[in-house]
């Protein structure tokens, strides 16, 4: 029998060194298959990372040239246009600067391309709406596949992102902006001057605040009431203080670093108060680097002798006040006084017309305005500068004072016993002194030596009082262009009249190193106070709008029934917040916010 012939151990090594060579054939392909796609994937990274910082860096820049109220313009640092490569000036090169330093330079293998423009929507984005200005960056490369065998020598990658200029809505109702340096005396408490408080209730008070609340006081419950504080001068407190009782309705209260409240006897709270959240927009004034709302000029001088205005007495035909400067005057000399203005009787500030003044009318009060009781003052859609007021036993005069059972109200009714959104372009109460930028003074009080210090702003009146007040509405075809920023504001207390200085541009004057100290020509003045009131069991303050106080202020609010209430769609933006004995704040969110404009990336 023949023996079967078997394999030599040449050919079985042989054929073992064949298929470990196509085995490492394969293998290594795939090992560069892998490294050239990991490369290929941090080179798509790297390219996405600088269109990103390109993209934000190039809206910001134009941000920093429009500023919050300038109008968007292609040119300068606003550059529109298609896709180009790098040029040399502009947000574009800020933008190119930002991807080189991320990875992406212009020339050789990369490319980086950008477009923006104000009116047209990017390439391949959708419309997102409220967009001002949006830039586009394109950032490509090109490199050598370095081990596989696959898809060419060249690998390319792109990235594309888009930012945008654009306005966000500012919903919150309460804006409380004090942080823990800031004292002011405390009117409401024992406690004298305190330090870093941002809300202070008395005694049953009740705040309805639906749009949420943000605190920006880092001062915790642990702080004694009776130890001084950091300057020496006061004491510090929590960031909210009750005192007996209150009661906060809110979706959320969120307070800035380990800020606390300090209940001393019941606080009920529908949703707790949280802290820990850093400093951030939540916890910075919304309306700086706005500036403050202009003056206006060129109006007629209006002496009022006496400071009395007798209005007429027949409700359905009201005395018209025309547009102007007015001021109370000596009956004899013509020469200003100094004091109030009253009015008596039915009054209505317009021009006559059935469209007053256009759609908007401008006024000016110096020394402060007074309604008398049972007066009833209608408000045209307008602008109302309360400029100055002398003192009064020491303390600061009032802007606006309302008499007993009088009215103050403008042409848009309540619906169904509350207050909806006016469709004709607002008022704004703005309280001041005769220095607000831009004022122009009447040459008698400008020659009379007579100051007119800033005044306490708000809305102060007597026993059953009626307000019925809207803010300045954006949409409005007549609401002034260098107005619209401000939408939809009711009463503005200058920045001036604070403890803190702020600049020009309405941000806070850091220049000393910190925010630097304002002395005030009357001390006290920086209190706006809010009267509550109630006709018939009802509210008999009904507002719309923004009310707004620089932080180092603060708002109080005071009743002189139980149950007095200020209600209506309102945002309260202020340095702290103090509610009197049994007085409710009840306020929704406005319809049409506040808007700030703002950089993100949308895709």
């Amino acid at each position: 029998m023949r023996t079967p012939l078997r394999p030599t151990l040449a050919r079985q090594k042989g054929q073992a060194l064949l298929l470990t060579t196509f085995s490492l054939t394969a293998l290594f392909g795939m090992m560069g298959l892998a490294i050239d796609v990991g490369y290929g994937h941090y080179n798509q990274r790297v390219a996405q990372s600088a269109a990103d910082s390109a993209a934000l860096a190039s809206a910001s820049a134009a941000l920093d040239s429009i500023g919050q109220v300038g109008t968007p313009g292609c040119g300068g640092n606003v550059q529109c246009g298609e896709a180009t490569a790098c040029p040399a000036g502009g947000n574009f090169a800020v933008a190119c600067k930002y991807a080189s330093n991320n990875g992406i330079a212009q020339g050789g293998r990369q490319a980086m391309r950008m477009a923006g423009g104000v009116n047209s929507t990017a390439p391949g984005v959708p419309d997102v709406g409220n967009v001002l200005y949006w830039t586009q960056a394109v950032a490509t490369q090109n490199s050598t596949q370095l081990f596989s065998f696959a898809g060419g020598k060249n690998m390319n990658v792109a990235a594309r992102s888009t930012a945008a200029v654009y306005d966000t809505k500012i919903t919150p109702s309460l804006y409380l902006l004090n942080r823990s340096s800031d004292c002011f005396a405390s009117a409401l408490s024992t406690l004298g001057v305190v330090c870093g408080e941002n809300f202070l209730s008395a005694l049953g008070a009740t705040v309805n605040a639906r749009g949420g609340i943000y605190m920006s006081s880092t001062n915790g419950t642990g702080t004694s009431l009776l130890s001084l504080g950091s300057s020496g001068i006061g004491v510090n407190v929590a960031a909210g203080t009750v005192v007996g009782s209150a009661t906060v309705n809110s979706p959320f209260t969120y307070l800035m670093g380990n800020g606390g409240i300090s209940a001393l006897g019941i606080s009920n709270w529908s949703s707790a108060p949280q802290n820990g959240f850093p400093d951030g927009d939540d916890f910075r004034d919304p309306m700086r680097g706005k500036g403050q709302p202009p003056a206006p000029s060129g109006l007629n001088d209006h002496p009022v002798p006496a400071g009395l205005i007798v209005g007429s007495l027949l409700s359905g035909i009201p005395t018209v006040l025309p547009p102007g400067n007015y001021y109370a005057s000596n009956p004899l000399t013509g020469r200003p006084l100094g004091t109030p203005i009253t009015i008596t009787g039915n009054v209505v500030f317009s021009d006559g017309s059935s469209n007053p003044c256009n759609g908007f009318c401008n006024y000016v009060f110096y020394g402060g305005l007074v309604t008398g009781a049972l007066a009833t003052t209608t408000f045209s859609p307008g602008r109302y500068v309360f400029a100055g007021a002398q003192p009064v036993a020491g303390l600061p005069g009032v802007g606006l004072m309302v008499g007993l059972n009088s009215i103050v109200r403008d042409q848009t009714p309540l619906v169904a016993g509350k207050i909806t959104q006016n469709t004709d372009a607002g008022e704004i109460f703005i309280f001041t002194d005769s220095n607000y930028p831009g004022l122009h003074l009447p040459d008698a009080i400008e020659n009379s030596g007579i100051s007119f210090p800033q005044v306490q702003a708000g809305v102060q009146g007597g026993l059953g009082y009626q307000a019925t007040l809207h803010g300045l509405n954006a949409s409005s075809p007549h609401l002034p262009a260098d107005l619209k920023p401000f939408a939809p504001v009711l009463i503005w207390q200058d920045q001036a009249n604070t403890t803190l200085k702020f600049t020009g541009s309405g941000t806070l004057d850091v220049s000393c190193g910190a925010p630097c100290s304002n002395v005030l020509s009357v001390p006290g003045s920086q209190e706006l106070i809010l009267q509550a009131s109630q006709v018939g069991g009802r509210p008999g303050v009904n507002l719309y709008g923004t009310i707004y106080t620089p932080r180092a202020s603060w708002i109080t609010v005071l009743g002189l029934l139980p149950g007095d209430t200020i209600a209506g769609p309102v945002q309260i933006i202020t340095g702290a917040l103090q509610m009197a004995v049994s007085t409710t704040l009840d306020v929704d969110p406005v319809t049409t916010p506040l808007t700030r404009r703002t950089v993100s990336l949308i895709q």
